[in-house]
């Protein structure tokens, strides 16, 4: 089923899902724990994967933020498996009867979720183990017994996540979950995996029960004779005097060696055998997965402008064309945020020209944050969208040097660059921000160059943020290249990408902005006596 390939280990979930943190989900200490992928963690955090996160993220379930978040930082590779997504995110959206149903389905089980979870983390107090059992064992009731309530779903996808649910009903780990169960010497069983002859005592989730009442029974029954005069007054007394040391020591086992003793040899062993369930955990995951498809269809209400489920393919060569293409983040919070059309097929090297604060950044962060919810399944901020997938989304740009960096800046940016190169094949994504800083401007010139032509020559989509216009201009006399600048208005950026190279830094204007020209710095030595 698609969703095999979805499935992480549920004991990944309990190191990042814990009762105590605020917020419910940490997806910084997520993010340290992940390991890289087709997207390397600095390409992840220049295009800032946590606001992209937050602004996708309207999951109702801990594990479904985590499930949407992993993603992120896992894009797919597999065609079949976005298509499937995609196909699912579909129905849900022309199917108001089943997403009601589903987002019913989730609240259930994020009422109780926490409790399942600070069990599943042996975060609960071994003294007062019931409460949080008894509310894990209810969530685990609810997320099978509830799934049957989900109208008939079409989709392949989204039939497999639910059938995974209801398989973990037919597992004896679920049996032993909901009882009865058993403590043998090969640990807890359900009823049908122990015989009539296996030694075995019945766990039972209360104070009150396996051994609590029997000590006190005695006195109890001599105190209502000596109430109700029964038998002998005076012997009802003594017998009470005599056998009330069982109250003391019913509640002596019940308040403290009880709970103690069922943690140690019944509710630890329940909870390893739930995380060790491999349908325990495709079923938490399959819930999870549900949750992060309704995310998507939320995050597209919540756009006020056009979103798209892009078409993506899986040519030799990437490709990315979109007709009004806005950032995710910008577009939720900015309503005036200027959109641009981007054509990134068959042209090797993408030229992008223009001052500082002219958009250029954004431009490109907006086509990595696409191209990365393009490949989880998700919708885009577009009226248009074709994207192939990517085996590389990298994203290059300028960073300080530290002390362990022998060859300072220029050699850090360097091996960054070589990393990128080396990785790179003709169905990559990659963004430079300025190459070869940090050396003299016929250096800089010169392996530009070079690196540009091997690029050239795997023929990947690479986009090059540069403020140096003489290098494009190279590559346009020999036709090679696209060339997008920043398109200007009465001497103001409009954010719109157009063609050509722009040859103007603009940066008197920006320095007057900011209160930096020339004329400030004379009239700040002026009034202060130095000239």
């Amino acid at each position: 089923m698609y969703t095999d390939k979805l499935i992480i280990d549920l004991n990944f979930h309990n190191r990042i899902i814990e009762e105590d943190l605020e917020p419910p989900f940490d997806d910084k200490r997520m993010f340290d724990l992940l390991s890289e992928t087709i997207i390397d963690k600095r390409t992840l955090q220049l295009i800032e994967i946590h606001e992209l996160f937050k602004a996708i993220n309207h999951t109702t379930t801990l594990v479904g933020s985590a499930r949407l978040f992993h993603s992120l930082n896992t894009p797919i590779e597999s065609l079949e498996l976005i298509h499937a997504k995609q196909e699912a995110l579909r129905e849900l959206e022309s199917n108001d009867e089943l997403s009601s149903s589903l987002e019913e389905y989730l609240g259930l089980f994020a009422s109780e979720e926490k409790s399942l979870f600070r069990i599943l983390n042996a975060n609960h107090q071994p003294i007062f183990p019931y409460r949080d059992l008894n509310k894990a064992i209810h969530t685990i009731e609810t997320m099978e017994k509830a799934v049957d309530n989900i109208p008939k779903v079409e989709s392949i996808y989204l039939d497999s996540l639910i059938k995974l649910i209801q398989n973990f009903c037919k597992s004896s780990t679920y049996e032993v979950a909901m009882g009865p169960s058993f403590r043998t010497l090969g640990g807890i069983k359900a009823k049908s995996e122990k015989s009539f002859f296996t030694p075995s005592m019945r766990f039972r989730r209360g104070r009150l029960s396996g051994g609590t009442i029997g000590p006190a029974i005695p006195a109890i029954v001599f105190a209502i004779a000596w109430l109700t005069e029964a038998i002998n007054p005076v012997v009802a007394k003594s017998m009470v005097l005599l056998t009330g040391g069982g109250i003391m020591l019913g509640f002596l086992y019940g308040a403290l060696l009880k709970p103690m003793f069922d943690n140690e040899t019944a509710i630890l062993p329940l909870r390893k055998r739930l995380l060790d369930s491999n349908r325990f955990t495709s079923a938490v995951e399959a819930v999870a997965s549900i949750d992060e498809l309704l995310s998507f269809m939320r995050f597209r209400k919540s756009i006020p402008d056009t979103t798209v489920i892009p078409e993506v393919t899986d040519c030799e060569r990437h490709f990315f064309k979109a007709e009004a293409l806005k950032n995710p983040v910008s577009a939720i919070q900015l309503e005036d945020f200027v959109p641009n059309d981007v054509f990134l097929d068959q042209v090797g090297v993408t030229f992008i020209t223009g001052p500082n604060s002219g958009g250029k950044t954004t431009y490109c962060k907006t086509i990595a944050q696409s191209q990365l919810l393009a490949q989880i399944g998700a919708p885009i901020v577009a009226k248009s969208a074709k994207i192939n997938l990517a085996d590389h989304i990298s994203y290059q740009a300028p960073s300080f040097d530290s002390l362990n960096d022998l060859e300072g800046r220029f050699g850090t940016e360097l091996s960054t660059t070589k990393k990128i190169f080396f990785e790179a094949t003709p169905k990559s994504l990659v963004i430079l921000d300025e190459i070869a800083e940090g050396t003299t401007s016929h250096e800089r010139m010169e392996l530009s160059e070079v690196i540009l032509n091997g690029f050239l020559a795997k023929y990947n989509n690479t986009i090059l943020v540069t403020h140096s216009y003489e290098l494009a201009q190279t590559y346009r006399n020999l036709g090679k290249g696209q060339y997008r600048k920043v398109e200007f208005e009465n001497n103001r950026p409009t954010h719109r990408f157009i063609e050509g190279i722009s040859t103007e830094s603009h940066a008197m204007r920006v320095a007057r902005k900011i209160g930096f020209s020339p004329e400030d710095i004379k009239k700040h030595l002026e009034e202060n006596g130095y000239i």
